[in-house]
């Protein structure tokens, strides 16, 4: 219940591609195929069209309304309107794609269509039937087609980064050094909370367990957590980042067996208590950290690339050609 939420879905947004100009005497549709053919930018004398750009944005629509609603695309971001600034992102999402397609094909990347059918029958085993699997697809806004080529690029795409980075390792020293100095990332603490609506529920509630009280007890019979009544208020071991950010500063912040003031968040006000605190040894996680490491090492050596190949790249945007 208390825990972040990773990640934003991004969502498709259905362009009206049939728009309208006032002219002297009426209203005149655009012609809809021409509309397609506007160029909306080129890469190194390469166009991409209105119509590609539509097929992409139309993808991330549906989820982000669900997500957002409506009107999300006239909500101000940095003075302009969000959906402005999507369509802006989004057309320099296609530009990168278009550079980095082009150096794999330098490169000799090749995809063949059982690695892509591989991972349509991996993406396929989600769902209980073929059915629902064209459901899916249908509600994103794209077809079988649309998505084996989607699965195509970001499979070359993969291998070019994989061939790009091949070179780039880390090493034992730098794996320690990294755990000796980031210490907090590899604590946990076992707590248990009592969340109440108000401030003065939780203060006569704080008072009972400062006389003494039996915590998992009040916290089964008068937490606003659902889960308390099973687990009477036990959230087992959790790590900086698993939790909103008062509550965790809050649990982070006591030693085992001691007990909290009120803390507030967005969920209501908490009392709680820690029961322990581990520090994963280095030999446990050693793996994992090189593993995580290796990527954020890749990461950044692969986006200078990319930057590099966007300067060397002749690129226009029209970026009123959007709407």
């Amino acid at each position: 219940m208390f825990n972040k939420k990773c990640r934003l879905i991004l969502v498709s947004l259905a362009l009206v591609l049939l728009t309208v100009f006032p002219t002297a005497c009426n209203m005149v549709r655009v012609n809809p195929e021409v509309d397609n053919k506007t160029v909306v930018a080129k890469v190194s004398g390469k166009e991409i069209l209105k119509e590609e750009f539509n097929k992409m944005f139309n993808i991330f629509k549906t989820q982000y309304e669900q997500q957002f609603g409506t009107e999300v695309w006239d909500q101000e971001v940095e003075g302009r309107k969000f959906g402005d600034v999507a369509r802006e992102k989004l057309l320099d999402m296609l530009i990168d794609e278009k550079l980095q397609m082009a150096e794999a094909a330098k490169l000799g990347i090749v995809i063949t269509d059982d690695e892509v059918n591989a991972e349509i029958e991996n993406a396929r085993k989600y769902f209980d039937n073929e059915e629902k699997f064209n459901e899916f697809l249908k509600g994103q806004g794209v077809d079988l087609e649309y998505f084996k080529e989607s699965v195509k690029k970001e499979l070359t795409i993969n291998k070019l980064v994989d061939k790009l980075t091949e070179n780039i390792t880390v090493t034992d020293e730098e794996s320690k050094n990294y755990y000796d100095t980031h210490q907090d990332v590899f604590m946990s603490v076992k707590a248990s909370h009592i969340l109440l609506d108000t401030k003065e529920e939780a203060e006569k509630m704080l008072t009972r367990v400062k006389a003494g009280e039996n915590f998992a007890e009040l916290a089964k019979q008068y937490s606003k957590d659902p889960s308390a009544k099973e687990n009477s208020g036990d959230l087992d071991y959790f790590r900086h980042g698993d939790m909103v950010e008062p509550f965790e500063k809050a649990a982070f912040a006591l030693k085992p067996g001691e007990i909290s003031e009120i803390v507030q968040t967005d969920f209501g006000f908490h009392i709680i208590k820690v029961e322990d605190s581990k520090l994963d040894k280095f030999e446990d996680v050693k793996e994992m950290l090189k593993g995580n490491l290796l990527y954020e090492k890749k990461s950044s050596e692969y986006e200078k690339l990319l930057e590099e190949m966007r300067k060397n790249a002749e690129i226009e945007k029209f970026t009123k050609n959007l709407k």
